[in-house]
């Protein structure tokens, strides 16, 4: 008899350079043997490969679109989903997929596809809460709540990234079980490296400090507020944005005219850590825009605990619950004076004393840990 594959099947709308939570995922289940071959299916950009083989199991397919330098508009935008989700339904009808994990809840649409042609499960691994998002209003969010109240049933495996994101899926919806898989790193071979990568570049002296805000530049990220904070508190006290996005622009403008106000251009990944050691502290400052933000927890929260770097963090609950139980850092309202008091009253001594408590924590965070959690919610179907 023919050996039938196990296949795994990821679709996300990204170009996957960036995706560390899906990546992560796909080499757990790839690792623990649950599948033959995993594919991960996104959208191809330009200087980006289409085909890429991760490892003998895992392969990325960045779907070329016919559509893509078509107009930008609305419906186009609603064309151009469609020809990608049609395209993957067809390039992977004909495999067996065992399991279908849907990163986003428009590619939900698609996970049904497979569910009821092809019988596959189905796995609603959502990295927000996806209803609740700050570009959710009007009939975009009432589309989106009829569409997830619709689906989410179907799901057999619901994955979130918060325990509020989870509570707030079980009493929507009347789920009797929802897993929480944070977007914690993997552990550091050499975590006890020190590293002056950032320190060396923006000739920032021992008598001095330097905090990091790591990711996506843009709204509701607290970044103009932090903006506004540094320029003006102590110069001896900088920060370094590293990333990307729409407010780029806007940093680098305060770059020009502020010493200690400092941009840098996002790292793949595996090397985001040794960047972010580098820093005595680090900054999660999310804004309340949305339910999404308030229970957000943002990876980068756990990436600077992994560096060994105190952090400060918006007070909401789930990033609040990480430095009440580890005293691993500050909390603050999320407003320019609230910022400029914390900053302005921290001293290198009272970074060091927090940074002691990180690094008796840390231990408790690791992807192994996260991974333990993901590979049990698969246990219950024989694959």
């Amino acid at each position: 008899m023919k050996k039938v594959n196990r296949t795994n099947l990821h679709v996300y709308p990204s170009n996957m350079k960036h995706e560390s939570r899906i990546l992560k995922e796909t080499k757990s289940l790839a690792d623990a043997g649950l599948f033959d071959k995993v594919f991960i299916a996104g959208i191809w950009e330009k200087d980006f490969l289409e085909h890429e083989k991760l490892d003998s199991t895992r392969e990325i397919w960045r779907v070329p679109l016919k559509t893509r330098n078509f107009s930008t508009g609305s419906i186009w935008k609603i064309i151009k989903y469609i020809e990608w989700e049609l395209r993957i339904y067809f390039r992977f009808k004909k495999e067996y997929i065992t399991f279908v994990n849907c990163h986003c809840l428009s590619t939900l649409p698609i996970g049904m596809l497979f569910k009821l042609f092809m019988k596959s499960k189905l796995v609603y691994d959502t990295h927000e809460l996806e209803t609740e998002v700050v570009s959710a209003v009007g009939m975009r969010k009432k589309m989106a709540k009829v569409m997830e109240k619709l689906l989410i049933h179907f799901a057999d495996i619901i994955i979130v990234v918060s325990e509020s994101i989870a509570k707030w899926y079980k009493n929507q919806y009347s789920l009797k079980e929802v897993h929480v898989i944070r977007n914690i790193p993997y552990q550091q071979q050499n975590k006890n490296e020190y590293s002056s990568i950032l320190k060396e570049k923006f000739g920032i002296q021992d008598d001095e400090i330097l905090f990091i805000n790591q990711g996506l530049l843009s709204e509701g990220r607290g970044i103009e507020i932090l903006l506004n904070a540094f320029s003006k508190i102590d110069k001896k006290k900088h920060i370094v944005f590293m990333g990307k996005g729409i407010l780029e622009s806007l940093v680098k403008e305060f770059e020009k005219n502020f010493s200690n106000i400092h941009l840098y251009p996002p790292v793949i990944p595996k090397e985001v850590i040794s960047y972010i050691k580098s820093a005595d502290a680090g900054i999660s400052l999310t804004e309340n825009t949305c339910l999404n933000h308030f229970y957000s927890l943002p990876n980068k929260v756990f990436e600077c605990i992994l560096s060994g770097l105190p952090l400060i963090v918006s007070d909401f609950p789930d990033m609040g619950k990480i430095i009440d139980e580890n005293k691993c850092g500050w909390k603050v309202s999320v407003d320019e004076k609230s910022v400029i008091n914390l900053i302005n009253n921290k001293s290198i001594e009272d970074i060091k004393e927090k940074r002691n408590n990180v690094l008796n924590c840390r231990d408790n965070f690791a992807w192994d840990k996260e991974e333990k959690k993901l590979l049990k919610a698969y246990s219950a179907f024989t694959i």
